[in-house]
């Protein structure tokens, strides 16, 4: 695989810490359960867009690592995972839209956090809508969501989780101007 220096020094970062785990100046191991469930959370949603649409998504291998690594590593006396914030950025067309909205649909419903607030931040309205309605369109097209007794309501610009109240809400600098 052509991969740039950065790429390169991450999947070696990643051997290194396997490699670590279970040490004991290394407090964090690698939970393929929790990576694969994330995993598994992605394949529930349908392409809404492009020659794929209305197909599962399919993980491909740079957000198997990507995912899997924000994910998978976990401490192991608390549990909580290692990384707090990541960065990812690839050219136009490589379905970051898709896969953050299953980021931000992951967090508000399948993590069982009660209350659990996610926001799409933007400098546009229509930036960040565009997030907003992709988690929409993703989880109307769900079966795991889709069934008699509703688990989420759209309403008043969020997307609810009706059994833990979390919520998933789009923000602009525009509209900090406004209220």
């Amino acid at each position: 695989i052509v991969a740039c220096k950065k790429h390169q020094w991450a999947c070696q970062r990643f051997l290194k810490d396997i490699e670590r785990e279970g040490t004991a100046d290394f407090p964090y191991f690698f939970d393929d359960e929790k990576a694969r469930r994330f995993l598994f959370w992605m394949t529930q949603f349908k392409h809404t867009k492009g020659p794929l649409q209305g197909e599962n998504i399919v993980p491909e291998p740079i957000q198997i690592f990507i995912f899997g690594n924000i994910y998978g590593w976990v401490h192991k006396d608390t549990g909580y995972r290692r990384f707090k914030k990541a960065y990812w950025q690839v050219g136009r067309k490589n379905a970051k839209t898709q896969s953050l909205a299953c980021v931000g649909s992951y967090e508000a419903f399948a993590n069982d956090e009660y209350m659990s607030e996610v926001y799409i931040g933007a400098t546009k309205t229509e930036q960040a809508k565009i997030c907003w309605n992709e988690i929409k369109a993703q989880i109307s097209k769900c079966e795991l969501l889709n069934v008699p007794e509703k688990k989420y309501r759209v309403a008043y610009g969020q997307i609810e989780h009706l059994k833990t109240l979390s919520k998933i809400e789009a923000l602009s600098k525009d509209a900090g101007k406004t209220g």
